[in-house]
């Protein structure tokens, strides 16, 4: 039995002027992207700049809309919120800033710390006992780092040892002295100075450390990798290195390649060739965008997801084993009314990026 809804007539709200104009085309292109493959809709984008949200209701029975994708932005997710007059379904591109959703309100959840959440729930089955996480200091870092800390430490009853770290000359001290290699040079010193001749030594890393979770920018974790592979002690088993999507590029080079080699980490299927990834539009994307970052690659992505959700949604609502496939991950809907993605895992090799499979 089919028990997804069919919406003919589709409202799309996006800032498609303004500061955020650029993020509301390439969401609008992913739209566009997905109208492709079903083009029996017919679409209304409304620019949420220019809207006065109290003329939504009349604006709607005029169009006669069935169904509502968006606001893009927190804040007109807000004023829409407030809308209470408007009981059309809707798919929200952003999470609301407190209010809870009402039955016909879905919100698409984009958030970092889900796939902390994910990690850390995937890693922790992996029997490793004693992870370290090197985080950097910015904002978005600290939160993805904390959210698999914790999540970490709820699943397993341990506190993983955090370290947020600069990039700057003091970098690799710090990654020295969590690894507890500045130890082991200083017991060097201190033999040299007791005996006549000198010592020669071979550094030793901490053996309690069986994981490192990173979570950086691409250079960052570079970097880090690169320390990570020089410390570790020729005595020690190699310890993998898992990262967030935020170590990973699109458009890295083949030396990043040979730097990164062996590390694993989360990603949307946009971004990665794998079995989920919708080759024939990356490739046409690449063609028409060849220099688009990576953050607006995310915002390409959701907006294609968007659309395709849109008659699956209540198929979600009514058997809670749905899974849509998209390009933003596998996505689920919660009893919270919010849909969330689980990613999939890819790997560096020396020359190349592949999927791989984490039970």
């Amino acid at each position: 039995m089919n028990i997804a809804a069919t919406y003919q007539n589709i409202a799309v709200i996006l800032p498609l002027s303004g500061k955020q104009e650029r993020a509301g085309k390439v969401a609008q292109q992913g739209i566009l992207a997905a109208y492709d493959n079903n083009n029996e809709k017919n679409l209304y984008f409304i620019d949420s700049t220019t809207l006065d949200m109290a003329t939504l209701p009349a604006k709607f029975s005029e169009l006669n809309i069935d169904y509502v994708i968006g606001p893009l932005l927190k804040e007109n997710v807000s004023l829409y919120l407030a809308q209470t007059e408007v009981t059309i379904p809707t798919l929200l591109l952003n999470l609301p800033a407190a209010a809870t959703l009402m039955p016909h309100q879905v919100a698409l959840s984009m958030r970092p710390e889900d796939e902390a959440l994910q990690a850390a729930t995937t890693l922790s089955r992996q029997h490793y006992q004693q992870p370290l996480i090197l985080s950097h200091q910015d904002k978005a870092s600290r939160r993805i780092a904390k959210t698999f800390s914790q999540q970490w430490q709820h699943i397993s009853g341990n506190a993983p040892e955090l370290v947020f770290f600069n990039r700057d000359a003091q970098m690799q001290n710090q990654l020295k002295a969590s690894l507890g290699v500045n130890l082991s040079q200083q017991r060097t010193k201190g033999l040299n100075r007791h005996v006549k001749y000198a010592i020669k030594n071979e550094l030793r890393s901490r053996r309690d450390i069986d994981m490192i979770y990173v979570v950086g920018l691409p250079l960052e974790t570079k970097l880090l990798k690169t320390y990570i592979d020089v410390n570790i002690s020729p005595f020690a088993d190699l310890i993998p290195v898992y990262a967030s999507s935020r170590s990973h590029s699109s458009k890295i080079d083949s030396s990043d390649m040979r730097d990164l080699s062996g590390l694993v980490f989360t990603e949307m299927p946009w971004q990665l060739n794998s079995n989920q990834q919708n080759k024939a539009l990356v490739a046409q994307a690449k063609l028409l965008w060849p220099n688009r970052s990576d953050s607006l690659q995310t915002i390409f992505a959701m907006g294609y997801d968007s659309l395709a959700l849109v008659d699956k949604i209540s198929a979600m609502q009514s058997k809670t084993y749905v899974r849509h496939y998209g390009q933003t991950g596998i996505l689920q809907l919660g009893d919270d009314n919010i849909l969330k993605r689980s990613l999939i895992w890819g790997k560096y090799s020396r020359s190349k990026v592949e999927e791989i499979a984490i039970d």
